[in-house]
């Protein structure tokens, strides 16, 4: 190797070299460029046989729009020791790569390697597809070192177009529902509401005149300016363009009409009609419909308008077919004016009944079989019968009335007329069938009875005083049974109980009873002293033991007195009913004693019953 400092020969060097940066060999890293390798005399640079020891970029590759060649053209000179090119090397191949790549996804294009030529490898197509600041080229040869070159940009191309933004403003009565469609040079379209004040917008139209035409605008809408607009566009710069639209109101293209109807005469279709409209959906309609039906959105014009369904007792005025003309946003009256003729007759048929007893809840009348009630004297109508006889017939005719003339008869009835019949009815007057039966008690002795009796016939029952007389009305005609009951015990009825009494027709039957009453016999109250003897200590209370009473003839209250036999007053007291007798005593001997106690009990009507027992008063 030479004896040579690398870095102070590059610095200062040959008079021929201009350095524009420091090599370094051996240990140190090589990356020195040159801006020029000339001779003195600009003529071909000098030459080198030594080794080659170092790959140099020969100046700083050039700032560049993407896709476009870097030019002045990257050259890097394989160089000896002392940094001159070396001749020999011109067999090697010097290949480029990126190194530092700004984006990421940058790419070389181009002829990445080259030989040299008398040491200076040149490559004048290389271009970088990605735009970015800082990129580095990496040389390589085989066995040097690599060499890096200094960072250079790559810059986007200038624009060379813009977005184009469309807008509309419509304004008026009867607005375009669908809005519009606005087209590009004739060729590519976007829809557009009819007020988009965003609108729409065409990206990355190419700078310079464009047509943008808006169609689809309603018959009753202008554009201001016109429908088609000439747009410039500048590269890099939004443009717009906006149309103006004014709609006027649309005149009405259809009306209406409104189908009424009038019908007269005798059995009018009770179902009503139905009406068309150029053969189209029917409506049903009344036969007397004043507000009537009505069809909406027809064409202007003439319209044929159908009555249907009419009976055919009936004709239309006109006839069933009109022509109607329609006006454009109006309304047109359609009538249809109907006469029926009377299919049916009718029948009114009367009753005139004289006499006695008349029939109290009237008769029927049927017609061919159908029924109505009618009274005695009245009238009934039978209507919507058809033409020709018809058999009329009166039933529930009482037994005691007749009727004069046919019974059924045969009435002829013509259609759109009434005919009538009458039924004249006698009855006469009606045997009675009842009677009314008198009742009359009499009653002797003692002791009657104080609340009388109870008396009944035909199913009937009425009280009766014990010496009185009541009346029983509408008796069957006949034997009838008739019983007194509610006798006391102490009386007899000494006539026939029950007893048979025959009641005449319309007259009065007699039921006469006789009652005798004995004073009844009072028997004294039987009465019980109970427990005999009973003891008692002196001074202490005594309580009656088992003492009771009864009395068959139950004739209370009863007065009852109880003797304590020590010469003390007796008590006394009275009892409701029968049963047992209730008493305290105090013996107030000071000796031993036995004492009778006495009890008398005496009935309503003074009739007395008693007993005894006797009471031993002992010491504890």
């Amino acid at each position: 190797m030479m004896d040579v400092d690398p870095v102070r020969h590059l610095q200062h060097g040959p008079p021929m070299m201009k350095p524009i940066c420091v090599l370094a060999l051996g240990a140190f890293v090589v990356g020195c460029h040159l801006d020029k390798l000339v001779s003195g005399s600009g003529g071909p640079h000098p030459t080198s046989t030594a080794p080659p020891v170092a790959l140099v970029f020969m100046a700083k590759p050039p700032n560049t729009q993407v896709g476009q060649k870097i030019n002045p053209a990257v050259q890097v000179s394989v160089v000896d020791s002392a940094g001159v090119p070396v001749a020999g090397a011109d067999t090697t191949t010097v290949v480029l790569q990126l190194g530092a790549n700004p984006p990421g996804n940058g790419a070389l294009g181009g002829t990445t390697s080259a030989h040299p030529s008398r040491g200076v490898a040149t490559f004048g197509n290389l271009w970088i597809d990605k735009a970015g600041n800082g990129y580095t080229l990496i040389a390589h040869v085989s066995g040097l070192p690599n060499t890096t070159s200094a960072a250079f940009d790559i810059t986007a191309p200038p624009p060379t177009s813009a977005d184009l933004t469309v807008t509309t403003s419509t304004t008026g009565i009867d607005l375009d529902p669908d809005g519009y469609t606005v087209t590009l040079d004739g060729t590519t379209s976007q829809p557009i509401a009819s007020n988009s004040s965003s609108g729409v917008t065409f990206p990355s139209v190419a700078a310079g005149n464009h047509s943008v035409a808006l169609s689809g605008v309603a018959a009753n809408c202008t554009v201001t300016g016109g429908t088609s607009h000439t747009v410039t566009v500048t590269a890099g710069q939004p443009a717009s363009t906006a149309f103006s639209v004014t709609c006027t109101a649309i005149p009405p293209t259809t009306g209406s009409l409104t189908v009424t109807t009038s019908t007269s005469g005798s059995d009018l279709d009770p179902d009503g009609y139905t009406v068309t409209v150029d053969q189209g959906a029917g409506q049903s309609i009344t036969t007397n419909n004043s507000t009537g039906v009505t069809f909406t959105n027809l064409s202007a014009g003439n319209h044929s308008v159908v009555l249907s369904g009419v009976a055919a007792n009936c004709t239309v005025s006109g006839g069933t077919t009109h022509t109607v003309a329609v006006t454009a946003g109006g309304n047109t009256p359609a009538p249809f004016v109907v006469t029926c003729a009377a299919t049916t007759g009718g029948l009114t048929v009367t009753t005139s009944t004289g006499g006695s007893d008349l029939d109290h809840d009237g008769y029927t009348v049927s017609v061919d079989g159908a029924n109505q009630a009618i009274g005695t004297n009245a009238t009934v109508t039978f209507t919507a019968l058809t033409p020709g006889g018809h058999s009329v017939a009166l039933s529930g005719v009482a037994a005691n009335c007749s009727v004069s003339g046919a019974n059924p008869r045969s009435v002829t009835v013509a259609a759109g007329g009434t005919a009538s019949t009458t039924f004249t009815v006698t009855c006469t007057a009606i045997p009675p069938t009842t009677g009314d039966l008198i009742v009359t008690t009499t009653t002797g002795g003692s002791d009657l009875d104080p609340d009388g009796y109870s008396v009944s016939a035909g199913g009937t029952s009425k009280a009766i005083l014990t010496n009185g007389s009541v009346t029983f009305s509408g008796l069957p005609a006949g034997a009838n049974s008739v019983a007194l009951s509610g006798i006391a015990s102490n009386c007899t009825v000494t006539s026939a109980n029950p007893m048979t009494v025959t009641v005449p027709a319309g007259g009065v039957g007699h039921a006469d009873f006789a009652i005798s009453c004995v004073a009844p016999v009072n028997h004294a109250p039987v009465v019980n002293a109970g427990t005999d003897p009973q003891t008692v200590l002196i001074g202490a209370l005594f309580t009656l033991s088992g003492a009771s009473f009864s009395d068959q003839d139950n004739d209370g209250p009863w007065t009852v007195t109880i003797d304590w036999g020590d010469g003390t007053a007796p008590t006394t007291f009275t009892m409701p009913s029968q049963g047992t007798i209730n008493g305290q005593h105090s013996y107030g001997d000071l000796l031993l004693a036995s004492r009778t106690l006495t009890i008398t009990v005496m009935d309503a009507h003074g009739a007395t019953g008693r007993a005894s027992k006797t009471v031993n008063v002992v010491a504890l």
